[in-house]
């Protein structure tokens, strides 16, 4: 597919797209140059934009996102295992956070209404 086809798919921008292809995210196994020139990306551009978007969206960097699209086939199950329970921890403190918080404003609404 090409790149405005991934774009739609993925919900990505095209220039999103390029930049993560230029950090080195979708590699060249995940596309190709066909005989125009364009870009064609396969199915596992999709997948990796995909962990890509969630893992944006749990709090990952790139730079973490780049070292488990690169190294995810090359890691050691207890490397993976240590890296997603550091990841609960820091999900599970920002879930502690919000809580607090979330209490925070419940108590000012209702210092608000009773008075």
């Amino acid at each position: 597919m090409l790149i405005g086809e991934l774009a739609e798919k993925t919900g990505f921008s095209r220039d999103t797209i390029r930049y993560y292809e230029k950090l080195g995210l979708l590699g060249s196994e995940k596309s190709a140059r066909i005989n125009n020139n364009y870009r064609h990306f396969d199915q596992s551009a999709v997948d990796t934009l995909a962990f890509i978007h969630h893992g944006k969206a749990m709090g990952m960097t790139l730079k973490e996102i780049k070292l488990f699209v690169e190294e995810w086939g090359r890691l050691k199950p207890s490397e993976i295992a240590g890296y997603i329970d550091e990841k609960v921890a820091e999900l599970e403190g920002r879930i502690a956070e919000l809580e607090k918080f979330k209490e925070h404003l419940r108590e000012k609404k209702a210092r608000l209404i009773s008075k």
